[in-house]
């Protein structure tokens, strides 16, 4: 269940119907998603998102994006490991 409808442009409020542009064509101003949140509130826990592999795919109900992903289904939650060595190397 998607719970995006848009985009729409922060600086002229234009709205834009959900494709791969970052930007408005009129201003130039940056463009954001236009979120459903009473469909958030319904449908989205944290226990939820949670549960799913970890991937920038767990949010895909928050994406602006149309379909499931074909590709990239491993994109995201790069583990994050301790570099006890490069600490010391970076300490004065």
């Amino acid at each position: 269940m998607k719970c995006t409808s848009g985009l729409r442009c922060r600086e002229c409020k234009k709205e834009y119907p959900i494709s791969p542009i970052h930007v408005c064509e009129f201003c130039f101003g940056p463009l954001e998603v236009i979120y459903d949140y009473e469909k958030i509130k319904r449908s989205l826990t944290r226990e939820r998102i949670q549960e799913r592999p970890k991937s920038m795919w767990r949010y895909r109900e928050l994406l602006p994006v149309e379909d499931d992903p074909i590709v990239g289904l491993n994109v995201g939650f790069t583990p994050l490991i301790r570099a006890e060595r490069m600490r010391r190397s970076l300490r004065p």
